[in-house]
């Protein structure tokens, strides 16, 4: 269990949560937009390719770019944050 005894703390743990929420919801949505099949690892990877490249996505890859850096970059302060923060 976490002690978590400064406000400074309990703001930076909730808006980390909140960004990470954010940017994973949005990469959720554009996943469910472009169908990508979550059969097995090999074709989402395909399909996470496919939506990430230029090419091959000439209206969204962007966003999409955007969003998964976002979440990843969000998710792992939280969790350094969690480590570090309240050791």
């Amino acid at each position: 269990m976490v002690n978590i005894e400064s406000t400074a703390g309990i703001v930076a743990t909730v808006t980390l949560l909140i960004l990470f929420m954010f940017f994973a919801a949005n990469l959720g949505m554009i996943v469910l937009e472009q169908k990508i099949s979550t059969g097995s690892l090999q074709a989402f990877g395909s399909g996470l390719a496919k939506m990430l490249n230029k090419s091959d996505n000439p209206n969204s890859y962007k966003q999409a770019r955007v969003y998964l850096v976002g979440s990843a970059l969000s998710f792992f302060a939280f969790m350094a944050l969690l480590e570090f923060g309240y050791a």
